[in-house]
């Protein structure tokens, strides 16, 4: 026999969104130069915001990899931004 619902529903609740209803992010890295300095930057689509940036290819590669993959930050809308570059 199924448990009995124990949450009330009230007048104009609404459900949660499904994770579906979540635009999926997408993170790419793009090389840049900064005087002499040539660094791999990391950006967020599509809120083109900057992530972070890197001397190395191989550390931008992998948050960008990591984050295409587990969508960490989807159901925010993106990174919060006291964690952003800029």
């Amino acid at each position: 026999m199924p448990k009995k619902q124990r949450v009330k529903f009230h007048r104009g609740d609404k459900r949660p969104r499904k994770d579906d209803s979540y635009p999926p992010l997408e993170y790419r890295k793009r090389m840049i130069k900064s005087g002499k300095e040539i660094l791999w930057r990391v950006t967020e689509y599509p809120t083109k915001k900057i992530i972070s940036e890197y001397f190395f290819e191989e550390d931008a590669k992998r948050l960008c990899e990591f984050q295409n993959k587990h969508q960490v930050w989807r159901f925010n809308g993106g990174i919060p931004t006291f964690l952003r570059k800029t």
